[in-house]
């Protein structure tokens, strides 16, 4: 019976002892990886069939795309009978034309109006606790924005663009 149990337990420690020596990284040091943009574009393209000219031209649309763009930024309280949100954000975006303060004015615009469609229809009070105005894409900044305040919601990311060129 003792014999028995013994090689139980030597074979269970031959089957940890090898289970800990694979498991081992690069001789036990872990290494974090940096995430290359240019790299998981290129795989993607080329998983997708694609060449390798599609894959650069991705790269200067998502490179181009983010310096032409102007957004801004309310985050609010929302508020009515039956519940209360906070750290809701809503964004709207608006291509950058050259004059930033005019697309900064437009986009603000859209929001108030937003704003105000909420507090008619579905909100009680709408309090804004933050305004933020960068010039990146609404997207960029609501990933950012995420990253520094876990319990972030999105509204929506309203496109000023085609709002104001509706009227």
């Amino acid at each position: 019976m003792k014999t028995s149990l013994r090689t139980r337990f030597c074979s269970l420690l031959i089957v940890f002892s090898v289970i800990a020596l694979a498991a081992k990284a690069d001789g036990g040091a872990v290494h974090p990886a940096q995430f290359n943009l240019n790299a998981f574009v290129k795989a993607s393209v080329n998983f997708l069939e694609g060449t390798s000219s599609k894959a650069d031209a991705m790269l200067e649309n998502l490179k181009a795309k983010r310096a032409d763009r102007i957004c801004v930024c309310e985050i609010v309280e929302l508020q009515n009978n039956n519940a209360a949100f906070t750290d809701v954000a809503v964004f709207a975006e608006k291509l950058n034309n050259g004059d930033m303060g005019k697309g900064y004015k437009i986009a603000e615009r859209e929001i108030a109006k937003e704003k105000k469609q909420m507090k008619a229809m579905f909100f009680d009070e709408v309090k804004v606790s933050t305004k933020i105005a960068v010039a990146t894409d609404c997207l960029s900044l609501y990933i950012k924005l995420r990253q520094d305040s876990n319990g972030l919601k999105i509204y929506d990311i309203l496109d000023a663009d085609a709002r104001s060129s509706a009227k």
